[in-house]
């Protein structure tokens, strides 16, 4: 090969996502079976018209075309064709390409088109050259060598590749210009118009060869740049493989681009009298030709039209045939300048429940008694499809796609439940009864908003959860599917969420409490919050005892913190805004608050000689006063004595006294130990206890 020419555009290339490349076998990936090998002419295997058509392709069209080919990619060493990209630069004109111009961060398709054009050969073309050389269009994992080599130009059999024109641009101009040159007769060693001895394998003796008339430039190019033709063996295996003799380059050319892009010779016509032929001709399917096949559609299609249904061809799609309710539903979404585009399958039936499909190049269409016929496309597509399609969860879609939703959403129903979607979420599954209270939340304008995860089952006890944009939905067979969000929600994870000591939420938020504070019930307790204090855990004991003094609205206000355990004797405690509970096994669940808190504190609380509180403060005595019982005596309070705790002895004796003379009235200091026992204030006199024989006396 000439060394002299400049190599190509040094390049940068940016990885983006990647392709999978085939393997070492003969089958190409995504190509169910070979065209039919018998139409094959060894003296033209593509027409001059055909190959030479540097602007028969856009962009955009090649794009998708390598998008849908390249379906299944897996990153390797480096990205997959239809995410490749690369800088490239400018490339002077000459006799055989006019000036490329190059550019930021080109993808592959716009390198292959602006290079077709550069150089007049059908974009198409290379697209296949690329598939036959290095498999980068349908394969997987591609590997940095795939790259380097990809066209195969300047790669001799019998020695190294020359690195002057390795690397993509270089390999797919290189050998676009050279085609040129063939075309030229100025390089390959076969001219067209003539007879050439072509063989039929690297072995030469062994193989053989026979006399072929080449019948144009574009058929001598080929055999210049793959000097070996398939002999009858390579013919008859397809893809695969033949014997010892064969070869198989330029058979696997005119395999792809007719599988991918119909005839050699035409653009159409002999892929759809093809696919006729294949589904049985006048006694198939589809009966007899209405019409002739007529083209002209968009991206260069064509259809024809039978008794039972069309054939409909693109370049990028091949020829499909479209019947029944599948024709009547795509042609009433203005066919292919519509939504879907052209058809990428034949409908296909078989499917579970007596379904059928076909696919097209934006969407799907799937059909069954139960569901009627209905379009399903895109993300929602994909989500359906990740969930088992048909024979999934959802089953068949029973609505088209719905959108207008809030942030611009769409939905579809399906038999077994909904797929909602958002460009900036996604598409997720709701179905059962995580739809069933979703819905009855207002659905994606209610209090959780849109869906950012399917249902997750396996929790303990047979639960599942749903994570949406402002909560989520648990579910369990005890407890029922209630929402949780906000502080409750995270103060709920803080304790282990349903593997801690709270379990499943039992109720969902209720916000109807004082001052705007909301709570929500568990299996094992009670989260209330409020804009003030936050949120806070409940046992049920506490739960229970601040609800029957009236909760956030009652006597002690909304919770300081979290329930405490581990006092002595088995006690817990809460601290709320105007006091606390106090709970053991044995006294009850009691709240105390105010002076009466005060004095039982500096008595030393549940570990001083007062105990715990066996009961709520009781108010109304005489005076004003309040009193609460404790396991170690009582504490008494008005508003002018303060509060005050009385023991025993004392506490027995005046009880007496005061119930035949209230004028002994109630205590104003503390007990006090004296040399004869114990004495106390009280607002009538001195209560006496004498230790000598345990007398309680008044000194008054």
């Amino acid at each position: 090969m000439i060394r002299t020419v400049a190599r190509l555009l040094t390049i940068t290339a940016l990885v983006a996502t990647a392709l999978a490349l085939p393997g070492t076998g003969t089958t190409p990936a995504g190509t169910a079976q070979a065209a039919d090998l018998s139409y094959f002419e060894a003296g033209n295997i593509i027409s001059d018209a055909v190959f030479f058509d540097g602007l028969a392709t856009d962009v955009g069209t090649v794009q998708t075309f390598l998008d849908a080919k390249g379906a299944n990619c897996v990153a390797g060493e480096m990205p997959c064709l239809k995410d490749y990209r690369q800088t490239t630069a400018d490339q002077s004109g000459d006799a055989y390409c006019s000036t490329y111009l190059g550019a930021a961060n080109e993808s592959a398709a716009s390198i292959l088109v602006k290079i077709g054009a550069a150089c007049r050969i059908n974009p198409r073309v290379l697209v296949v050259l690329l598939q036959k050389e290095q498999g980068l269009v349908t394969g997987t994992k591609p590997s940095a060598m795939r790259y380097t080599k990809a066209t195969g130009f300047a790669c001799p059999d019998t020695s190294p590749c020359n690195p002057e024109f390795s690397g993509f641009v270089s390999q797919v101009y290189f050998a676009a210009r050279q085609f040129q040159r063939y075309a030229a007769g100025v390089a390959g060693s076969y001219r067209a118009g003539k007879e050439n001895k072509i063989h039929y394998h690297p072995n030469l003796t062994g193989c053989g060869s026979s006399q072929v008339y080449i019948q144009n430039k574009a058929t001598a190019g080929l055999y210049s740049y793959t000097p070996y033709q398939p002999n009858a063996a390579a013919l008859a295996a397809g893809y695969r493989t033949g014997d010892g003799c064969s070869s198989y380059g330029n058979r696997n050319f005119w395999n792809y681009f007719t599988d991918w892009f119909g005839s050699t010779q035409s653009t159409g016509g002999g892929a759809i009298y093809g696919k006729y032929q294949a589904l049985g001709g006048e006694t198939g399917g589809l009966g007899a030709p209405v019409t002739s096949f007529l083209c002209g559609l968009a991206g260069g299609g064509c259809w024809q039209t039978f008794s039972n249904g069309r054939i409909y061809w693109s370049p990028w799609t091949g020829a499909q045939a479209v019947t029944g309710d599948f024709l009547s539903k795509w042609a009433g979404l203005n066919a292919e300048l519509g939504s879907l585009g052209y058809p990428l399958t034949d409908s296909l039936c078989g499917l579970a429940a007596s379904g059928c499909y076909q696919v097209f190049q934006r969407g799907s269409v799937y059909s069954s008694p139960s569901s009627g016929i209905r379009v399903i496309r895109g993300d929602i597509r994909a989500a359906w499809q990740q969930v088992g399609a048909e024979s999934g969860v959802l089953s068949y879609p029973v609505t088209e796609e719905i959108c207008g939703l809030r942030l611009s959403g769409c939905w579809q129903a399906f038999l077994g439940g909904r797929v909602y979607w958002t460009a900036s979420i996604g598409a997720r599954v709701l179905r059962g009864d995580m739809l069933t209270s979703w819905l009855a939340l207002g659905s994606e304008a209610g209090v959780l908003g849109y869906p950012t995860t399917n249902a997750q089952c396996g929790l303990i006890r047979g639960g599942c959860y749903q994570l949406f944009l402002n909560g989520a939905l648990y579910s369990s067979p005890t407890s029922g599917t209630q929402f949780i969000r906000g502080s409750i929600r995270t103060t709920w994870q803080a304790s282990g969420s349903e593997y801690g000591a709270l379990g499943y939420p039992t109720s969902s938020e209720a916000c109807a409490q004082p001052g705007g504070a909301c709570a929500q019930t568990f299996e094992s307790g009670q989260i209330t919050w409020s804009a003030s204090t936050g949120a806070h855990v409940l046992t049920p004991a506490m739960s229970t005892a601040w609800a029957e003094i009236g909760a956030g609205g009652g006597a002690l206000g909304h919770p300081l913190m979290d329930t405490q355990c581990g006092l002595t004797r088995s006690g817990c405690y809460q601290v709320f805004q105007n006091g606390a509970l106090y709970s053991t096994p044995t006294t009850g669940t009691r709240f105390v608050r105010g002076a009466i808190r005060t004095a039982w504190q500096a008595a030393g609380l549940e570990y001083g000689a007062l105990g715990y509180p066996t009961s709520n403060e009781t108010c109304g005595l005489t005076g004003g006063t309040c009193v609460q019982t404790f396991e170690g005596g009582h504490v008494y309070w008005s508003a002018r004595t303060g509060a005050h705790p009385v023991h025993e002895p004392v506490l027995s004796g005046w009880l007496r006294m005061l119930e035949a003379d209230p004028s002994i009235g109630f205590p104003i200091g503390s007990q006090r130990y004296t040399t004869t026992g114990l004495e106390q204030l009280f607002t009538g006199g001195t209560v006496v206890y004498s230790a000598a024989n345990g007398s309680v006396f008044v000194a008054r």
